[in-house]
């Protein structure tokens, strides 16, 4: 039988939590790090509970004192969750944001982050995410990539993403942080966003210039492979859309925010995981060896200044990444020093 991965609430079989056990206890012990005492807090939409209460027992198994705290889906990307949540997120030593809508571009995660907890958020996430591929990593080995990119990226002034069926994106990055989603939070503060693995920076506001062409998924309508988006940036905003049903999708999310920051370029990034799924999941599409992606909206999480409603990725495939006029990666292969 075909199951319809793509789709966020993917229940495949009561079966399926003893399939997602070994992930998830790798998601505690060598992602987290997850020591005994600590409280971990999942926070999780009601779309989720069994991915939660299977980190929760690995969590358990581990020593760790879990929490699950539960709220019904938000309906957008980045939109902000209820004060509670952010609280228990805020109180965490860890925290597994498992949930419909991406939690990554909100307070919650803000919070947690800046109080010293570790975590990673899961958005879109599945069941079988925690069963087959971009989990079976070497996050060790993507986290070393990241690592050697990273350090290129913060020394440097200007970024370049381009591609063979047309992406050519450009914009400063002078003095913006990394963002290191590389699959490993051991460390108080570090972030992640499992099963992705990547490496990430905010643009200056006002910079980022090109078109980009998403030939694998646009978060929140899924897989696009037969239905590429084009979406031309100006000025670091989103100035047109065009293509199929996706294209309609994305113009009519991004409009019926009533807010102009919703078109703000937020990110460029490219993933580390050569185990993800290309079409399979959102974050294992974030977080794919050679596939890439722009965020749109928000970029207060990750070092840019802007604080929109929403933050929508549209992912591609074959990126080719140049720093300061060098490539550095070259879809999928690595070509720095």
């Amino acid at each position: 039988m075909s199951w319809p991965i793509e789709h966020f609430h993917y229940v495949p079989a009561p079966s399926s939590f003893i399939e997602m056990m070994p992930g998830a206890l790798k998601a505690v012990s060598q992602c987290a790090g997850v020591k005994p005492g600590e409280n971990v807090v999942i926070a999780c939409d009601t779309n989720k509970f069994r991915l939660a209460e299977a980190l929760a027992a690995a969590a358990y198994a581990v020593g760790g004192v879990p929490t699950i705290t539960a709220f019904p889906p938000t309906g957008a990307h980045g939109r902000q969750v209820p004060d509670p949540v952010v609280g228990a997120c805020a109180r965490a030593d860890v925290y597994f944001l498992p949930t419909t809508w991406s939690m990554t571009h909100t307070d919650a995660r803000i919070a947690a982050q800046s109080n010293g907890a570790r975590g990673a958020t899961m958005c879109e996430v599945t069941e079988d995410c925690l069963a087959t591929g971009g989990i079976l990593a070497d996050f060790e080995a993507a986290d070393r990539l990241g690592r050697k990119i990273g350090r290129l990226l913060s020394q440097a002034t200007d970024i370049r993403l381009t591609t063979p069926s047309g992406t050519d994106m450009r914009a400063k990055i002078t003095g913006r942080p990394v963002q290191y989603e590389t699959g490993l939070f051991r460390e108080p503060g570090q972030f992640g966003a499992l099963p992705n693995s990547e490496v990430n920076i905010s643009p200056i506001e006002g910079t980022s210039e090109g078109v980009f062409i998403g030939d694998v998924r646009v978060m929140g309508y899924g897989v696009i492979r037969d239905e590429p988006v084009t979406i031309e940036v100006k000025d670091g905003e989103v100035s047109s859309v065009s293509g199929g049903p996706a294209a309609d999708y994305l113009k009519t999310t991004l409009a019926s925010f009533d807010d102009r920051t919703a078109y703000n370029l937020a990110e460029f990034a490219v993933g580390l995981n050569p185990e993800a799924r290309g079409y399979a999941t959102n974050l294992e599409g974030l977080g794919k060896l050679g596939f890439a992606h722009h965020g749109i909206g928000s970029s207060y999480a990750i070092g840019g200044s802007v604080k929109a409603p929403c933050h929508i990725d549209v992912i591609y495939k074959d990126a080719s990444l140049e720093i300061d006029g060098k490539l550095v990666l070259d879809k999928g292969v690595y070509k720095g020093d």
